[in-house]
């Protein structure tokens, strides 16, 4: 007879509910695969993760025993989730890049439930990006370094990640991102065709100019009959910027819809449906990828986009500050639309969600 007793996990940094749907399903595979390994599920919001005060200012708040006892007595329910916790998963995602306050709180919390609370933790599904790239910032190389290093079980989703944290002397497994565990759980296929809607996203360091310059690539590529849409929605609290981008790109593109999806099957069904997607964002590119929808795509606020197309073996990201870059766009729009496009094959899709899988052994 199975036991009735459930351990309980904690998951960090729980994205489900904000940002885009993205965001929501690798929280919500997260999640279900917690359950399906035996676990009672407990979980603190990313919004949290950003808004805790006071803000640990450096190393030194991490070890002072006064500045401890004065966080935790502010936030008794964080005390009393990480007393009562079996096991603490950390959902890092793209939180862990620089200095400022989200990462510095999540980095605190982990040193906390590891070495103050003693519990095993699990730093999964995430980049790691102390100095916001590659390059070396050393006060926040070693404060990253000498949290990690601390960590039951470190799995970064991208290569480049996993290379930042070799340098630092931490112990990793490869691991991907979870988005494709969910949409292979859940049996959504694609069905890209080439006269299907051309589907476009924002992107979390794209600005009026490289908006324009985005609509201006895509332009040439409209044709009657055909739409043009611009892909936002979440569970709750949407992306702010996405409006905001939405109204820069329709000055050069009239033409262009909002699409705004309620749910997870709208916002994946519109990804899998499109002729070609443009995008600046991580998650509607591994979804694109993951869907066989030829993709376009611009870097991020740190290299995980470069990263993950290397990962699925698709065509890098067009930089911002290239001078060709509505030209090369342009070109690249009109090799998805003639089916010319890179698309992951069977057996890299595959050996991405077995990395996917990673993240969740030994729990």
């Amino acid at each position: 007879m199975p036991s009735l007793e459930r351990p309980t996990a904690l998951i960090l940094n729980f994205t489900g509910n904000v940002y885009h749907w993205g965001c929501h399903g690798t929280s919500a595979e997260i999640y279900q695969s917690l359950l399906e390994r035996g676990y009672q599920v407990n979980w603190l919001d990313v919004r949290s993760t950003h808004a805790l005060t006071p803000q640990p200012e450096g190393e030194a708040d991490f070890s002072s025993v006064a500045f401890v006892a004065t966080f935790f007595k502010i936030h008794p329910n964080l005390e009393f989730a990480l007393t009562d916790a079996d096991v603490v998963v950390v959902n890092g995602e793209g939180t862990l890049h620089r200095s400022y306050r989200a990462p510095l709180n999540l980095l605190f919390l982990m040193h906390a439930a590891r070495n103050i609370f003693g519990k095993p933790v699990y730093l999964i599904n995430h980049s790691f990006f102390p100095s916001g790239g590659e390059s070396i910032d050393p006060a926040a190389d070693g404060l990253y370094g000498r949290v990690a290093r601390t960590l039951t079980r470190v799995v970064p989703r991208e290569p480049v990640s996993r290379g930042i944290l070799a340098r630092l002397g931490v112990d990793c497994a490869q691991g991907f991102d979870c988005l494709p565990r969910y949409i292979a759980r859940h049996g959504f296929t694609g069905a890209s065709r080439p006269e299907g809607p051309l589907l476009l996203s924002g992107g979390v360091n794209m600005n009026a100019e490289t908006a324009a310059r985005v609509a201006a690539a895509v332009r040439p590529h409209l044709s009657p009959g055909r739409r043009v849409c611009f892909l936002a929605g979440a569970k709750g609290y949407p992306a702010p910027e996405d409006a905001v981008i939405y109204e820069w790109m329709r000055t050069g593109l009239p033409e262009l819809e909002l699409l705004e999806a309620r749910t997870m099957e709208s916002w994946l069904t519109a990804i899998a449906t499109a002729s070609c997607l443009v995008s600046g964002r991580f998650h509607h590119t591994i979804a694109a990828a993951t869907l066989g929808t030829p993709a376009v795509t611009f870097p991020s606020n740190t290299p995980k986009t470069s990263a993950m197309c290397g990962l699925f073996g698709l065509d890098a990201p067009i930089a911002y500050t290239d001078p060709e870059f509505v030209t090369k766009s342009t070109h690249a729009i009109d090799a998805a639309l003639r089916g010319q496009a890179g698309l992951t094959s069977p057996e890299t899709l595959a050996a991405v969600l077995g990395y996917a899988e990673n993240n969740f052994n030994g729990l």
